[in-house]
């Protein structure tokens, strides 16, 4: 009987060298992706911001055909199901009361809606959460502390909704004006701060017309100059772009 006589072959590790190359290409892809990836989600993140504004705009002017050409006006409340009208009343609404008015009138009932993923400061949601809870308010947007409580429907932690609201507008204003916008701190200054929602860097505003625009506050000295005073001169803060007879329902 032949025997043959077989080669051991003995597998070669890797150099040095090759195992440093290997490293510094998946350093440079590291560099060259995650900057890319990170982009791509703030990029997903303003496009989801953009489709909600225009949900609360259409809301805004569903509600109008339904209310005398009024889009939500300083007066207008929402108790125990009903929506309650005072013309008298000029004192401004919060957010959070414009979102049960818009709620109860137009269907525009998940606070989702009025969250931004790129807010740190927003109110935390799990899941689907109502803004209106038996015909009124959701309790919790105006509870500093929503964690007191064990019912379901609520936010998981207390915070900002991510937009303000113009009211006081109507079907006839010119469809330049501004609706809604990021959260301002400071609707008296010239731009977004780096404590607003994304961090200086700019915001959106949504106008009465239907647009939803971003607006760059890095590199601009005022970027509200794009918007105009009644008169039609350029407005140098967000409160100087609102007609007379407006005010801004915030947080």
């Amino acid at each position: 009987m032949n025997y043959r006589n077989s080669k051991i072959r003995r597998s070669k590790g890797f150099t040095l060298i090759e195992v440093l190359t290997v490293i510094a290409m998946i350093a440079i892809l590291s560099a060259i992706l995650v900057p890319t990836i990170s982009q791509m989600q703030s990029t997903a993140r303003k496009t989801r911001d953009v489709n909600n504004m225009r949900q609360i705009i259409n809301a805004s002017q569903l509600f109008a055909t339904r209310n005398g050409d009024l889009l939500p006006q300083p007066g207008h409340r929402v108790s125990n199901g009903q929506l309650n009208f005072d013309p008298t009343d000029t004192e401004a609404p919060s957010i959070g009361e414009v979102a049960a008015v818009l709620a109860l009138e137009s269907d525009l009932n998940d606070l989702n809606i009025w969250i931004s993923q790129s807010d740190a400061n927003a109110m935390q949601l799990n899941g689907p959460t109502p803004v209106l809870v038996n015909g009124n308010m959701n309790s919790d947007l105006a509870d500093t502390n929503p964690l007191d409580d064990a019912d379901p429907e609520n936010p998981t932690s207390s915070g900002f909704l991510s937009y303000h609201y113009v009211v006081g507008l109507t079907l006839g204003t010119p469809s330049q004006t501004p609706l809604i916008f990021s959260r301002l701190s400071n609707s008296g200054s010239s731009g977004w701060g780096p404590t607003d929602m994304y961090a200086g860097e700019g915001g959106h505003i949504g106008f009465a017309g239907g647009a939803v625009n971003w607006f760059e506050t890095q590199g601009a000295a005022q970027p509200f100059a794009q918007l105009f005073q009644d008169d039609g001169t350029p407005a140098t803060t967000m409160d100087s772009a609102l007609p007379t007879g407006a005010d801004i329902a915030e947080n």
